[in-house]
This record gives structure tokens, C-alpha cells and sequence, in this order.
């Protein structure tokens, strides 16, 4: 089996065609490159890294239209681009909208008529002049034309507290592990602005708390408030439970009676109270940043007018994971404000069922807005108790994510399998079963499996980045999401073409996938948190 990816990787890649890599530590083997944690390359001076991945035929790898058109970049390239792709789908240009539009009627016209049928035989001079027609880019085309459209341009020094590109946590709790990853979206990258999410993790002995916030993109100072809202909720989770566990002492036992115990419903009722308290905790942290910088000149100049709350503005996912005691067994709490999304996955038993998702993206008054923390009709009593989920569960894998990421899994009922498994194939989590001898029919699946997609990284273009896709195997495979989320021996297979360098840690691998994957339309910041239990 080595001979045969070795073989593979080497006539995917292509000798000649490999970067030279500017740097001691970078390998010539189609590794990953390995980015610096939480550093902005250009601010910091570090060399963006280079990999050597950039293999043949990459023009006809399938991938992803990134649709920058609908990106609202005030960018000339881009506009060139969007004009170039809608040109790809027009007539050819010396036949005139009015001409098709008089084929088109003459067209109609002799449908009219069934009984008469007009062959007309165009003569050769007509043959040579007949322009051919264009065929519109596909989506990979279109998507190795633009990625290369995006610029990198640094965080801004000029603007008081500016967030770091990268944010990256790794935690080993009791009873769960904990990786987590924060990077900034294209579009922030492109304008030169800074990254509006956060997210926090912290645990009280077995018990396991997680907070992401997406700060609103329309505001400049949205940054702000999520990150306050997310230390202020998991710091008052921490004391609260507690508090709560050292004056009740006889909680744990209550839990392990079971939902259908009038004692385990109480204990739950107290514990989901504490945790939509600490969604008001969050508001009113958020108040008190805003109040510390009401009177800063610095905020009012960046604004051109006076700081209020409403730019402190995010959304606000809480999940809390308890073990009840019984073995694999443990009660999930969430509660949600705005969009993003909270799931929880069993990624040991069968498909079906196997999913259940921990809160309801909201709806502002338009289309395409959300409710954020700030908004007074989400800390209501109704509206929080509405936004709180319970759930007693043997899943083994928490996910809580900005819409940066859920957007692109989208429906979540049915695509959180495919995140999973594409955080799997991209080697972020899991370990790789494969057996020690493959048979037959697993050799040749390996060789039907794409090649990982490349594209430039926006911070650097010299720098290519491989990405698996479970969509694009699914399609060269003939299978479904659920064939492969079975049988996870696919997955593994596929996992083998990405290679990370030497001692790349867990987190960091998922920070450079969020920072690379190619989706539709996707150029937002991305948040993932994710939990093993």
C-alpha cells in the first residue's frame, strides 16, 4: 500500500513542478505548511511558510466557485472578474441581443405551425463565419481564477485594539478534549480590517464550558463585545457551577436518575438557569466595555462620531457538557443568540440518528440578518428559556461554530456529517484506523480517490495549500455522505495525501484548514470549537 501512495503522490506532484522552499524547516514532500500561531506574518516579520504541494493538472481538479461577485469587494479586479465570468455566459458579442431575440420569435413561429418542417443548410462561407460559441468557465475554473484575486493586507495599526489573525486553544479537560481554532476571513484580509470573532473554553473538574461570539460585521467595534461576552459568560459558568456543586453536593446523583426523575429535572432546571444567567452576565459585560470606551477620543475617531452599544454587537453560542455518571452518557446545554450553530454527533454507531442539533440559528427583521446580544428582545425570560436546548446524550463530538463555518454546512440537519468528515479526511481529528493490509477493492478505491484541491493562500500566494473534499470523493466514488460516515475506511484512505509538518499540533491543523478550505460564496471569519467527550 505505500508503494502505491508513493507512486500516486509522486505522479500527482510532479518533481519539477515542486516550490522551493525558503526555509530550513519546510520539506519537499507535499507537506502542510506550518503556520505561526496567533501572529500576523507581514506585522510580525515571520516568513509566510511554503509548501511543496502544487501538483499537475490543477486546472482540472474539482473545486468550489467562490463567487466573489457576491462578496461586495469595491475591488477593480474583482469587478473585471465578475465581468469576465458573466462574458464566459453570454452570446458571442457580434450577435446582438435584438438578433437573438428575433431568432428566438422566428423560432416560435414555426413551432406554430407542426405540420411545416424548415431545414436550412448554412453554406460553408456561412460555416466559416459562424463564430463558435463560448463556454461558460466551470466552477473550478472560475474559483483558480479568483482565489488569486484575493489580496492579503495586514491588520491595521492605526485602530485601538486590533485582534491577532490567528487565535488557537488546545485543552485536555477530565472528561473531554478540546480544540479550537479562530482565522480571519478573506474579505477582512482583503480590506485590511480586523477579525470580529472569539471564542473561550474552560472547565470546572469534569464539566466542560464553551463560548463563541461573532462579532456583527457591520460594526467596527462588534470585536469588542464578543470577546467580553465570551470570557464574561464562561468565567461566571465556572463560579457558578461551583458554587453550585460545593453548597448541593447530591447534584451528581440526581442526574444519574434520568429524565424521567422529578429530582433529575429539577437539578437540570437549575443548571440550564445558570447558564441562561450567564447569557445576561455576557450583556452586561458588553455594557461595561462599552461604557470603559464611551469617553476614548480613539473609538469617536475611528467612527467619526460618538461610541454606542449597538457597535459592540455579537452573537452569542454557549454549550455546557456534564457527565451524568452513567458510562458515555452526558447532559448537553446550550443556549444560542444569532446565527452559527451548536451540534452534537455519534460518530461510533450508524447514520441515522446520529445527529442532533443544540439551537435554532435567529432571524433579524431582514432577510439575511440575525439578532445579536445587544438587541433588548433576546434577554428576555421567554426568549432565553425559547434559546435553551437539554439533551441527555452518548455522543462523543461537540461542535460550536460562527456562520463563517455552519454556513458552509448548510443545511446543518444533514451536513455537521460532513464537516465531521472533513475534518477527518484533512487528518484534524480521529485517528486513522486503516488496517495493516488492505485488500483488493480498498487499493483501487485509493487510486479512484481526487487528488486534494490547491490554492493559493490569500497571505501569501507563493504558498499552495492541499484540501480534501468529502463532496468531491462522495461524486468520484458513487457514494453517499452516509456510505462513507459508516464506513469510515474511505475517509482514512483519503487522509493519507495530506501531510503536515513535523510536530504540527492539532489545533494548528485546524486553524490552517479554516484558513484554506474553499467553499461557495464563503469569505467570512471562521470560528470552530471542537469537543471529543
Amino acid at each position: 500500500m505505500n508503494e502505491i501512495i508513493e507512486s500516486k503522490t509522486n505522479e500527482a506532484l510532479g518533481k519539477d513542478e515542486l516550490l522551493t522552499p525558503k526555509t530550513e524547516n519546510l520539506k519537499i514532500d507535499g507537506t502542510m505548511p506550518n503556520y505561526s500561531d496567533n501572529t500576523d506574518c507581514e506585522d510580525n516579520n515571520i516568513e509566510a511558510p511554503k509548501v511543496s504541494l502544487e501538483k499537475k493538472g490543477i486546472e482540472k481538479a474539482a473545486a468550489e466557485n467562490v463567487e466573489h461577485e457576491n462578496a461586495e469587494i469595491e475591488s477593480n479586479e474583482l469587478k473585471n472578474n465578475e465581468r469576465l465570468i458573466a462574458e464566459n455566459e453570454k452570446l458571442p458579442e457580434n450577435k446582438s441581443s435584438d438578433e437573438s431575440e428575433n431568432e428566438r420569435i422566428n423560432s416560435e413561429d414555426v413551432n406554430l405551425n407542426e405540420s411545416t418542417t424548415i431545414e436550412t443548410v448554412p453554406t460553408e462561407t456561412e460555416q466559416k463565419n459562424t463564430p463558435e460559441k463560448v463556454k461558460p468557465l466551470s466552477n473550478e475554473q472560475v474559483t483558480e481564477h479568483t482565489s488569486a484575486l484575493w489580496k492579503y493586507n495586514p491588520i491595521p495599526e492605526n485602530e485601538p485594539e486590533p485582534f491577532p489573525e490567528y487565535l488557537t486553544s488546545f485543552k485536555q479537560y477530565p472528561k473531554s478534549t478540546v480544540v479550537g481554532a479562530r482565522v480571519r476571513g478573506k474579505k477582512h484580509k482583503h480590506e485590511g480590517t480586523n477579525c470580529d470573532d472569539w471564542f473561550e473554553t474552560a472547565n470546572f473538574e469534569d464539566i466542560t464550558f464553551v463560548a463563541v461570539s461573532d462579532g456583527a460585521g457591520s460594526k467596527k467595534f462588534s470585536r469588542v463585545g464578543a470577546r467580553a461576552s465570551c470570557k464574561a459568560a464562561v468565567g461566571f459558568l465556572v463560579n457558578a457551577f461551583e458554587e453550585l456543586y460545593t453548597e448541593n453536593s447530591g447534584i451528581r446523583e440526581d442526574l444519574k436518575l434520568g429524565l424521567s426523575d422529578g429530582k433529575c429535572m429539577e437539578a437540570c432546571r437549575v443548571l440550564a438557569e445558570k447558564v441562561r444567567t450567564s447569557v445576561i452576565k455576557a450583556y452586561e459585560a458588553v455594557e461595561t466595555a462599552f461604557y470603559m470606551r464611551k469617553t476614548d477620543s480613539a473609538y469617536e475617531k475611528v467612527l467619526g462620531r460618538s461610541l454606542k452599544i449597538s457597535d459592540l454587537s455579537g452573537t452569542l453560542l454557549i454549550a455546557v457538557i456534564i457527565p451524568t455518571g452513567e458510562a458515555k452518557e452526558n447532559l448537553v446545554i446550550s443556549c444560542q443568540i444569532g446565527d452559527g450553530a451548536i451540534a452534537i454527533l455519534d460518530t461510533r454507531g450508524g447514520y441515522e440518528n446520529s445527529l442532533k442539533l443544540m439551537g435554532i440559528p435567529d432571524g433579524g427583521d431582514f432577510s439575511g440578518e440575525t439578532d445579536f446580544l445587544t438587541s433588548p428582545k433576546t434577554r428576555t425570560e421567554e426568549a432565553l428559556k425559547s434559546r435553551t436546548k437539554i439533551a441527555v446524550t452518548s455522543a462523543d463530538m461537540l461542535f460550536v461554530m460562527t456562520d463563517g463555518v455552519a454556513d458552509d454546512y448548510f443545511p446543518n440537519e444533514t451536513e455537521m456529517h460532513r464537516l465531521y468528515l472533513d475534518l477527518l479526511i484533512n487528518g484534524i481529528i480521529g485517528e486513522n484506523k486503516l488496517p495493516t493490509e488492505f485488500t483488493q477493492e480498498q487499493m483501487k478505491m485509493f487510486k479512484r480517490i481526487p487528488d486534494p484541491l490547491v490554492y493559493p493562500w490569500v497571505n501569501d500566494k507563493n504558498v499552495k495549500v492541499p484540501v480534501q473534499y468529502t463532496k468531491r470523493i462522495a461524486e468520484a466514488l458513487g457514494l453517499s455522505l452516509e456510505d462513507i460516515f459508516t464506513d469510515k475506511t474511505t475517509a482514512y484512505l483519503a487522509s493519507l495525501e495530506i501531510k503536515y509538518g513535523e510536530n504540527v499540533s492539532q489545533e494548528e491543523k485546524l486553524k490552517i484548514w479554516l484558513d484554506n478550505y474553499v467553499e461557495r460564496g464563503s469569505f467570512d471569519d471562521r470560528t470552530l470549537v471542537v469537543v471529543s467527550i
